[in-house]
């Protein structure tokens, strides 16, 4: 066998957990390409010869199961389970979950800490005076202190306009930079697109894709006007693997904007409460760093006939609502010692599944920076379930999906809430949080529940969702640690008319 046709599923074109039906379908296409009779490449023939001998091999569970011991473990594995291991022959639509997990093997390509290029954009306006502004500059201050000799650093202010008070260079800055960053003054306006863009400028000039290229974006109210302009930029950072963290202070910064800036680059939005929050965060964010195994894990699909991919959810690291409709899909980084999980959740038409033996959900591919900046060769991706009729037999979904779908689930419940609260129907509103309290309570969040619980019965009094409390709850059901599965299971069709 040629040794460019080594690996018979990258020769196929599918992923190693391909199903049987998937390798003879795909067997029966590549055939029919690269037959003697009508193909015309040079390597047509021994193609051909070499997609016989791959399934021959693949066809045959031993042959299979032999030739998947000997193949060279690579640098990271994925693997998708499923929230039951068949569709049913319905007439219905059907709602299905599938939880895909990627894992580093650092044993492969061990690594060693990679350095960082960070630029720290901060808010210093007018609404970030007093403690505040002071708490943001002592985390600032204990972030540089743990700078290494080869990483680089940027500090930029903004309000009206933004302002360098930390040009990017490598490792600790000095303690005249360090006072002039104390005597920062809190005045203006907020325009965050002011800071980002020199933030990004500021990352560019040491730009290197064997770096943690990122940006860390601090602020505590709305930005008027240049939304568009942030996400564009945000935009342009994803070419280059630069990720946006965004650090929302107190009550009234747009959640909803930072989700969107952030998540376009792979990063993540978070609510920052209290000084004690923001130093847990930046300690625990720069020391995560250095356990990166792969970074902008990015995902591009088509989805089968008939089947919608309604939503998507960052399990870990950095839990996050995605795009569903991104494409390619940004997942976020692998970490050296867990995985990067996501569930995803697809809904199915009932024609495709009357006469079919198996429904293919999703097919496309996925690749990763890797170590040193490489990207690793994009990997097919292929999902498909077989269909069948004995609905009455099928098994409870593993326990790790089920808690995956659980946490989607309440977060979507609170998502819901909202909606219909901008909506105008209090009372919808009301009954959603009523019961994403009992499940959060079921779940074993009873600080949580509780609090729920109460803004549910002042929302019920007042129509009102004070800022604070809706920002609570988002974030607190987004970052859910849940021990047990014990709450809401998958939902049908008709159980609710929520918005996907």
């Amino acid at each position: 066998m040629a040794e460019k046709f080594r690996d018979y599923y990258d020769l196929l074109g599918l992923p190693r957990e391909a199903t049987l039906q998937q390798i003879k379908t795909a067997y029966r296409r590549l055939v029919r390409q690269f037959h003697p009779d009508v193909a015309t490449a040079p390597d047509a023939q021994s193609r051909f010869l070499a997609i016989q001998e791959a399934y021959h091999t693949l066809s045959h569970p031993e042959r299979r199961a032999a030739y998947d011991a000997s193949l060279p473990r690579r640098p990271l594995e994925a693997k998708v389970q499923w929230s039951r291991p068949a569709l049913w022959r319905l007439d219905e639509p059907q709602w299905l979950y599938a939880l895909w997990t990627i894992t580093a093997h650092p044993e492969v390509a061990p690594i060693a800490r990679r350095p960082l290029n960070l630029s720290l954009a901060i808010d210093r306006s007018t609404s970030m005076r007093g403690e505040r502004l002071r708490a943001v500059v002592r985390s600032a201050l204990r972030l540089m202190d743990e700078l290494q000799d080869d990483d680089v650093f940027s500090l930029v202010t903004f309000a009206d306009r933004a302002e360098v008070i930390v040009p990017p260079r490598r490792g600790k800055p000095s303690a005249e930079v360090q006072q002039r960053l104390r005597q920062m003054q809190a005045e203006g306006g907020t325009e965050i697109y002011q800071g980002l863009r020199t933030a990004y400028q500021q990352v560019g000039r040491f730009y290197n894709s064997a770096y943690h290229n990122q940006i860390l974006l601090i602020t505590d109210g709305h930005t008027y006007g240049d939304e568009a302009a942030s996400l564009r930029l945000a935009r342009q950072a994803r070419l280059r693997n630069i990720t946006i963290y965004g650090l929302g202070i107190g009550e009234n910064w747009n959640d909803a904007f930072l989700d969107r800036l952030t998540v376009t680059t792979g990063g993540s939005a978070h609510l920052i409460l209290s000084s004690r929050d923001l130093e847990r965060f930046l300690e625990t964010h720069f020391r995560s760093l250095g356990a990166h195994f792969a970074d902008s894990v990015s995902l591009t699909l088509q989805l089968g006939d008939g089947v919608k991919l309604t939503r998507a959810f960052r399990l870990q690291p950095d839990p996050m609502p995605l795009p569903p409709d991104d494409t390619p899909l940004l997942l976020g980084h692998v970490p050296q010692d867990a995985p990067l999980q996501v569930v995803f959740e697809f809904l199915v038409q009932p024609e495709n599944v009357q006469q079919a033996e198996e429904i293919t959900l999703l097919t496309g591919q996925w690749q990763a920076v890797l170590p040193g900046g490489g990207k690793c060769a994009p990997r097919p991706l292929a999902w498909a379930l077989p269909v069948t009729a004995q609905k009455a037999q099928t098994p409870p979904p593993p326990p790790q999906v089920s808690r995956a779908v659980q946490h989607m689930v309440l977060y979507g419940l609170q998502e819901q809430a909202q909606q219909d609260l901008a909506a105008g129907q209090v009372a919808q509103a009301t009954r959603r949080l009523e019961q994403l309290a009992t499940h959060l309570l079921a779940a074993g969040a009873t600080d949580l529940a509780r609090t729920v619980q109460q803004e549910a019965g002042r929302l019920r009094r007042t129509a009102r969702l004070p800022e604070q409390a809706r920002k609570a709850i988002k974030f607190g059901t987004r970052t859910l640690k849940l021990p047990a599965v014990t709450a809401p299971t998958p939902h049908t069709p008709a159980e609710d008319n929520r918005s996907s």
